[in-house]
């Protein structure tokens, strides 16, 4: 089945590789007391076994200042000999740039080298983890750069509007260069997101399986990411309309427009998985996309907005097998156009256009 294919990939490197900037990681002396408990979660979290990361054991690690305990732990582990232990790695790497201390961030950037090593190596393998953690490793090192070249935006994107303005500095060439590199951050989101699903065997209840949860748990990180890279880049589009000519900013519109339809369609799909309908609510994006040649649009637009249930199950939760996905076989076998209509394919940036889903496809 393909959730069982690569679950412990080749081992592609010596059994020392570890992270280490400065080659295989040294014995490591006793920790202190105080970080024996963030040592044990951590290797709770980040194990071989095919199952979601139990949120509890992601929460215990959270409080640490910094990510030194996290990457002295990391080190010791064969990231390069399983690919389902690097997987639960990327999503719980994730969870600490999100949710954790600023100074994660700092203590982590020195292995972006590293990270990129690793996705290259596992970027061989054409199917099961190896892809997938090819593909978060180069998302979590993007992650890295944009909050290292950009950092008023906090782990989790979490701003207000005047905190987005106040991060161009009121100069219309920075607002034009942090659009491009949100783009490039979304890109990667949504690269993570669509290949996780692909690799799915979607004729099957996947979701409800251990299996398919191991895989889909990280899209909730993905999800909370994209609601706000999407809400940020509709705003700073307006932005740019204002004070630029709409032929400068045609490629813009165009990448925009690509990422609208991408991300429509993996939200909706998503939102039809018994997995997700149990931890988180996911926005649906409106039926058309914002016409930023038209300023009195901005009014229109509405904030998705991801709400993560306070009385929702935890994936600590044991798999479900007698419940039944919500029409996703036949949704996964149509093709973005068959959900979305064609009508793009002429007019690639035709607002008045529709870019929702037909009504027999709702």
């Amino acid at each position: 089945a393909p959730a069982a294919r690569g679950a412990a990939g080749p081992v592609l490197a010596p059994p020392d590789t570890g992270l280490s900037p400065r080659g295989p990681a040294a014995p490591l002396r006793a920790a202190p007391r105080g970080c024996r408990a963030g040592t044990v979660s951590i290797n709770k979290a980040i194990n071989t076994q095919e199952v979601a990361v139990k949120e509890k054991h992601a929460r215990n690690i959270l409080p640490s200042k910094g990510a030194h305990t996290f990457w002295s732990v990391v080190n010791r582990l064969p990231l390069s000999g399983n690919a389902v232990l690097c997987w639960k790695f990327c999503h719980v790497f994730h969870k600490l740039l999100r949710d954790g201390h600023s100074n994660v961030l700092k203590d982590s950037v020195r292995y972006k080298n590293e990270l990129s090593d690793m996705s290259r190596m596992w970027g061989h393998l054409s199917e099961g983890y190896g892809q997938l953690c090819s593909i978060y490793l180069k998302l979590l090192r993007t992650k890295m750069e944009f909050h290292t070249k950009n950092p008023r935006f906090p782990g989790n994107l979490q701003m207000s509007d005047r905190q987005l303005d106040e991060a161009g500095e009121n100069d219309v060439n920075n607002f034009f260069q942090l659009t491009v590199e949100m783009f490039d951050y979304l890109e990667c989101e949504l690269n993570l997101f669509q290949t996780v699903f692909n690799s799915l065997d979607m004729s099957r209840s996947v979701s409800v399986t251990a299996a398919g949860q191991c895989r889909l748990a990280p899209l909730i990180q993905v999800i909370l990411d994209c609601s706000h890279l999407y809400d940020y880049t509709v705003k700073l589009l307006f932005k740019l309309h204002s004070c630029l000519p709409a032929d400068t900013l045609q490629g813009h519109r165009d990448r925009f427009l690509e990422q609208f339809r991408k991300l429509k369609d993996l939200f909706y799909r998503s939102s039809n998985l018994q997995y997700f309908k149990r931890l988180i609510q996911i926005p649906q994006l409106p039926e058309n996309p914002p016409n930023f040649l038209r300023a009195s649009a901005l009014s229109e637009h509405i904030s998705p907005v991801v709400v993560i249930p306070a009385e929702a199950s935890s994936p600590d939760s044991e798999p479900i097998p007698d419940l039944v996905e919500m029409d996703t076989a036949s949704l996964f076998d149509n093709k973005f156009d068959d959900i979305f209509g064609s009508s793009f394919s002429n007019d690639p940036f035709n607002f008045n256009s529709q870019n929702g889903m037909n009504k027999d496809d709702k």
